[in-house]
């Protein structure tokens, strides 16, 4: 009898039909299905695995982007120089957040904006960006990818000891944060 139903419903559709068995039929019981667990997230809303390591609150936005050893950046909020800089551009530690990269590590803003808002980023060593190659951002020169504000200078602990650099510095920070 089957058989004559598809026939009839062939004669409407021009596409390929197949029988599917009854899954509530006696030939498959539920107790051949594994229960579910608390465990199963059937929701689909998984959230992906955080990429970067943050340090920091990120209270105003300001991502300030590094290359250190797990040492030197845990230590990072207590550079005095660094919190000179952030108080004179009217940020403090809570407004930041810290990412440290590994070696020949690019920060992808794209993937670090899924993760934490970026109202400004500044940072600490040339080459840390994964940029087109084409891109003409130059060290100390306030530029902006898409609506950021970025600044990208020298690793900190050059600027620190270096007058020039430090005058460098001054004036990109007063270009992006003092306008």
């Amino acid at each position: 009898m089957q058989e004559q139903h598809l026939d009839f419903y062939q004669l409407f559709f021009t596409e390929n039909l197949f029988l599917v068995p009854d899954m509530n039929s006696p030939a498959y019981p539920e107790a051949a299905l594994p229960p579910a667990t608390a465990d199963d997230d059937i929701s689909g809303d998984t959230l992906p695995a955080k990429r970067y390591n943050l340090l920091g609150q990120n209270r105003k936005g300001l991502i300030i982007t590094v290359a250190l050893l797990e040492k030197e950046f845990q230590a990072l909020p207590s550079n005095e120089f660094l919190t000179k800089v952030l108080v004179s551009i009217k940020h403090t530690l809570s407004d930041v957040a810290f990412v440290n990269l590994e070696p020949k590590e690019k920060l992808d803003i794209y993937l670090l904006s899924k993760e934490t808002q970026i109202n400004n980023l500044l940072v600490f060593g040339p080459g840390l960006l994964d940029m087109d190659a084409n891109s003409k951002v130059h060290l100390y020169k306030p530029a902006s990818i898409g609506n950021i504000p970025l600044l990208i200078a020298d690793v900190l602990a050059t600027i620190e000891n270096d007058v020039n650099k430090k005058k460098l510095l001054w004036s990109g920070l007063q270009a992006v944060f003092l306008k």
